[in-house]
């Protein structure tokens, strides 16, 4: 495995904000690794990647004055991007107020931490669209109780995808001609704005969509899952959703898979065995499919992103206990994707489905629809 830092950053070094002691930190979280995983796979390596929207959103927000120094930041969000938003918030000076799900121990610590103010919701069973929607209209109380906040809207602002044009950029002058990307997708920004900016270097290029066997970003599917997807569904993966989300551009996708959590798991720990990488399970199921398209495609240059460390993980994904509890399941593994013919076959197994850069209603045949 060979390694180069990218140096393009996709907003100014020299940030005109005053903020906190942070600020000069985030030059270098905004800069992933370029990996060579093996001889045609390569992968965007970053500690966290959803700083680079947070940072890019939000110093945005702050130039057009749609954010004032020293303003209130709202946003729905369990994950990495909450994180990311606690971090840049702490580097400018900004308030956090994170409407958030069920959160992991570590995260929820470091959100506290960087001084993130956090109100829960559990659940959103029977509620149509789910947790997502749940917190969403939480998040547009919060809202009106905050004369002034400003929300990033990490599903539907077009800043999102935006935010990755100088890092995909910057990967097309490293790697060259790249054929395939193989991306996992969970609010569509990073999918989205790598695509649009690769073809530009390559008209041909593949673009493969990875998702979770219970989302309904590519339609709704059987919702029949293995019970380890179900208890990793919301509060351990950074991708799969109960609603689609806007930022999703179905168009620029030529492919969908769909990866079940036990194959994900066993992919980070077999990256961990032989490269020492210490990733998210969101980054095993992008790297399962990149490997097998790699294996089947020699010739071809395929990228990968791994959008997350693996530290938050280390009382579930890594931690012995944790996964001697699950070991049955674990177990399971799939050595081929199943061939389904509409995404509303997806159950248990690691699917595929040939989506052929169409739009959500011309493959499902109707506009989305969210799941209860």
């Amino acid at each position: 495995m060979t390694t180069q830092t990218l140096l393009s950053d996709p907003v100014s070094s020299a940030s005109p904000f005053p903020g906190g002691g942070l600020a000069g930190t985030l030059d270098h979280l905004c800069r992933p690794a370029l990996l060579q995983m093996q001889n045609n796979v390569f992968a965007l390596q970053f500690d966290l990647m959803k700083i680079v929207p947070a940072r890019y959103i939000l110093e945005t927000a702050l130039k057009t004055g749609a954010l004032k120094p020293g303003g209130m930041v709202v946003e729905s969000s369990s994950g990495t991007f909450a994180l990311g938003l606690a971090i840049v918030c702490a580097g400018l000076g900004l308030r956090l107020s994170l409407v958030t799900g069920q959160l992991e121990e570590s995260l929820e610590w470091r959100l506290r931490q960087l001084g993130a103010s956090i109100e829960k919701i559990f659940s959103g069973s029977g509620y149509m669209g789910g947790i997502q929607q749940k917190r969403l209209d939480r998040l547009k109380e919060v809202m009106a109780s905050q004369p002034g906040s400003y929300w990033p809207h990490q599903y539907d602002n077009p800043l999102h995808p935006q935010a990755y044009a100088e890092l995909a950029q910057a990967s097309a002058r490293a790697l060259g001609k790249i054929d395939y990307l193989v991306a996992s997708v969970g609010s569509g920004g990073s999918i989205s704005g790598f695509a649009r900016v690769l073809r530009k270097f390559n008209p041909q290029l593949t673009v493969v969509a990875v998702d979770h066997n219970l989302s309904v970003l590519f339609g709704p599917t059987t919702a029949d899952a293995t019970p380890l997807c179900r208890e990793c569904y919301e509060p351990l993966l950074g991708m799969g959703s109960d609603i689609v989300i806007p930022n999703v551009d179905h168009a620029q996708c030529d492919e969908v898979h769909w990866v079940p959590v036990a194959k994900m798991i066993r992919a980070v720990h077999g990256i961990h065995k032989r490269h020492g990488l210490l990733l998210g399970p969101t980054s095993g199921a992008a790297y399962c499919v990149a490997d097998w398209i790699a294996a089947a495609q020699p010739g071809a240059r395929v990228l990968t992103i791994f959008p997350d460390h693996g530290m938050r993980y280390m009382r579930t994904v890594y931690s012995k206990e944790w996964l001697e509890a699950r070991a049955a399941q674990l177990q399971l593994d799939w050595n081929e994707p199943l061939p389904v013919a509409s995404p509303t076959e997806v159950g248990r197994d690691w699917a595929r489905f040939a989506w052929r850069r169409r739009s959500y209603p011309q493959v499902l045949g109707h506009p989305p629809v969210s799941r209860k």
